[in-house]
């Protein structure tokens, strides 16, 4: 009997438990950031607002309660799907368009007017991709907002409704940015990773995802592109645990040999024949790594037509030509692989392995805080700290 008590009230507990508030993310400068940002946005609306009709808050409404609700989405959750540009101008067009309509087809029956206008807005804003919870209460305050809002009719749709959804759109635009958050988010396809930016795949890939988001089958309040960057942080965290406080300082080695821009390639080939590394990496005078000289590339700038031509295309590309004007290159630095990614001497072990696998680099140069070459590291290095 006390077993069963005991079981019941176990299982009582973790119902219980489901409705304690999980700890937010973000630190507090972020929700100061945020507040502010509130407050940036609803006094520039009201006062543009009020500024509209002469000053006289009672002349007409010039700022509705939804853009509250609507505040706390655009600076609290700027990446969210829900506080997006065409989210809170389409969702509250649409929903003050409904409200309205329903509310003139049921005058004197506000609760069917009001179920009707919430459901209706709803899949209307499924349907045009701009679901924005504030724009319920829109949809509800045209429909029980009073003899006041009812005189407006669907002039209600553009003043206030769509007047305060641009004006509080414009304030967010211009705060979320200026304290650097990307307001509107990019989507991955327009933000190119440049060839020096590190990026991250491990067991999932982008098709992976947008799989599972169909599989998952329900409405999620985060951007796609940040739900990736936590699925990776949350991949390069468990590395991390398993692979312990391995860093690149204690699995490099000494860099045997460096070339610069200037050397030719008549004398930068035996050396690379002579490396044990498949490629050299170039620097400046100030040791800074601006390229890595491979097998590869002198392959690509003999461009031998056949198996047969790969001996005199090459003997052609490395003997110097002493021409005063030649467009064939001569130096390392006419055919050198850049820019280059590095990784600095401090980096976790785990930062390497993206380097390996997703973009393919036999050797990696390790640098300083100054960013000059303090090290390399090649795939056999990394392979056996991580077999210690």
């Amino acid at each position: 009997m006390d077993q069963k008590r005991l079981s019941r009230n176990t299982k009582l507990m973790q119902y219980l438990q489901r409705f304690w508030p999980q700890a937010m993310t973000g630190g507090w400068g972020e929700k100061y950031r945020a507040a502010v940002g509130a407050l940036c946005g609803i006094l520039f609306t009201g006062l543009v607002a009020q500024y509209a009709v002469n000053h006289d808050p009672l002349a007409t409404f010039f700022l509705i309660a939804p853009m509250g609700a609507s505040s706390v989405l655009l600076f609290a959750l700027p990446s969210s799907p829900l506080a997006q540009p065409w989210s809170i101008i389409g969702g509250n067009t649409v929903a003050a368009l409904t409200g309205v309509s329903f509310a003139l087809l049921f005058p004197h029956d506000a609760p069917l007017a009001a179920g009707l206008a919430a459901m209706f807005s709803i899949v209307f804003m499924f349907a045009l991709r701009c679901l924005h919870p504030p724009s319920g209460a829109v949809a509800l305050t045209a429909v029980l907002g009073g003899p006041a809002i009812h005189a407006l009719g669907y002039h209600f749709v553009i003043w206030p409704v769509a007047v305060n959804s641009f004006l509080l759109l414009a304030m967010a635009l211009i705060y979320n940015n200026i304290t650097g958050r990307t307001y509107p988010p990019a989507a991955a396809s327009e933000k190119p990773a440049a060839a020096t930016q590190m990026h991250y795949q491990f067991g999932f890939r982008e098709e992976d995802l947008n799989a599972a988001l169909q599989q998952f089958d329900q409405i999620i309040d985060i951007n796609r592109d940040n739900l990736k960057q936590l699925l990776e942080q949350t991949e390069l965290n468990a590395y991390r645990r398993k692979l312990g406080d391995i860093v690149c300082a204690n699995i490099m080695r000494p860099v045997p040999i460096t070339l610069q821009f200037a050397d030719t390639l008549e004398e930068a080939w035996p050396q690379l024949m002579q490396s044990t590394d498949p490629a050299i990496p170039v620097v400046n005078r100030s040791n800074r790594v601006i390229g890595l000289l491979s097998h590869d590339d002198f392959m690509r700038h003999a461009k031998p037509e056949s198996y047969a031509h790969v001996e005199s295309r090459f003997k052609q590309l490395i003997r110097r030509t002493y021409r005063t004007h030649n467009n064939q290159p001569e130096v390392v630095g006419q055919i050198m692989t850049t820019p280059v990614l590095t990784i600095e001497q401090n980096a976790h072990i785990v930062h390497i392995i993206p380097l390996i696998t997703t973009h393919a680099l036999h050797v990696i140069p390790v640098v300083d805080d100054e960013s000059r070459l303090v090290g390399i590291l090649s795939q056999t290095d990394v392979i056996k700290a991580l077999y210690r």
